[in-house]
C-alpha cells in the first residue's frame, strides 16, 4: 500500500504531462493580429520537436491560439515565426515563443503574443503587454 500512492502519482504526472486535459490544465498560447491597417495579414507558424502545427493566417484582429502541456522530463519548446508582408517590404520574426523550465512544470499557462506595428508584445497575467521582439525588415525588389 506504501508504495501504491506513488506510483499512482507518477502515473498520473505520465498522463498528464502531455495530455494535461485528464489531471491538469493544458497551456495555451495566443497569438492576435493588431495592426494598424484593417487589411494586413499576419501570418503565424509555430513548431515544436514533435509537432508543426501549420501555418495561420490572421485578419485584423483575429487571434489563433492552441493548447499544449509540458513534458515530463522536460523539453517542451515552440518556435514561432511571425510574417507580414506589404507592398515593398516584409517584415519577419522567429523567436521561442514558449520553453518549458528544467525544474518545473507548468500547467494552466496562458501566453497572449500580439503582433503589432512597432513590433511582438507578450502580455502577463495582469494583462500589462510588454514589447519583447522588433521586426526584421526586408525591401522586397518591385518591378
Amino acid at each position: 500500500m506504501n508504495h501504491l500512492i506513488p506510483l499512482v502519482f507518477v502515473i498520473s504526472l505520465c498522463v498528464g504531462s502531455n495530455n494535461a486535459g485528464l489531471f491538469f490544465a493544458k497551456n495555451q498560447m495566443y497569438f492576435k493580429n493588431s495592426f494598424t491597417k484593417n487589411s494586413d495579414l499576419l501570418t503565424v507558424h509555430c513548431k515544436s520537436e514533435k509537432d508543426d502545427l501549420g501555418i495561420h493566417i490572421l485578419h485584423h484582429f483575429y487571434i489563433y491560439d492552441f493548447k499544449f502541456g509540458d513534458e515530463l522530463f522536460g523539453g517542451t519548446k515552440f518556435v514561432c515565426m511571425l510574417t507580414h508582408e506589404g507592398v515593398g517590404f516584409k517584415y519577419s520574426r522567429t523567436f521561442t515563443a514558449y520553453m518549458q523550465s528544467p525544474y518545473f512544470m507548468r500547467f494552466g499557462v496562458k501566453y497572449f503574443w500580439d503582433a503589432r506595428d512597432d513590433g511582438i508584445y507578450l502580455a502577463d497575467d495582469t494583462h500589462t503587454s510588454k514589447l519583447r521582439f522588433g521586426w526584421n525588415v526586408t525591401i522586397l525588389q518591385t518591378y
